[in-house]
């Protein structure tokens, strides 16, 4: 998860890294998503300073059946991740904040973290699948 966050957190911050980064930690609907939100805050001249932080990280489940890769049947893990971005600010081109005064500082996503290449490559191709906010009391900032 900290290298999700770290490409993320590059990607937010130097517009001239390229969006197929993405794709060496999200995959499929995850993948998708991130591209579309980091395509638009570029098309708009957004840009981050700070750093995400993982405050907390539990992992929730473990399903390593690999049964059926070709229809979605693989291994798969659920972590559910308190971030921090309380140091983070996301400007636009003019430098001017467009973050919410009353964005909080701490919230919790559950990712599912799947491999579809476990066959061939079982501990280097995990990628995050999918995320959901997750409404939880805020945790502790890192």
């Amino acid at each position: 998860m900290r290298t999700f966050y770290e490409v993320r957190d590059e990607l937010r911050t130097d517009p001239t890294v390229k969006l197929t980064k993405l794709r060496s930690v999200a995959i499929g609907g995850e993948l998708a998503a991130q591209r579309t939100l980091f395509a638009r805050e570029r098309e708009q001249g957004q840009h981050q300073t700070g750093r995400t932080k993982i405050a907390e990280l539990t992992v929730e489940g473990v399903v390593l059946d690999n049964s059926d890769p070709d229809g979605g049947r693989v291994p798969t893990v659920q972590v559910d991740v308190c971030y921090d971005v309380g140091g983070v600010d996301i400007l636009d081109r003019n430098g001017t904040s467009v973050v919410s005064d009353d964005r909080p500082d701490t919230g919790w996503i559950r990712y599912l973290v799947s491999n579809y290449n476990f066959e061939a490559d079982p501990s280097g191709s995990w990628r995050v699948a999918s995320s959901q906010n997750l409404e939880r009391p805020p945790c502790d900032r890192a």
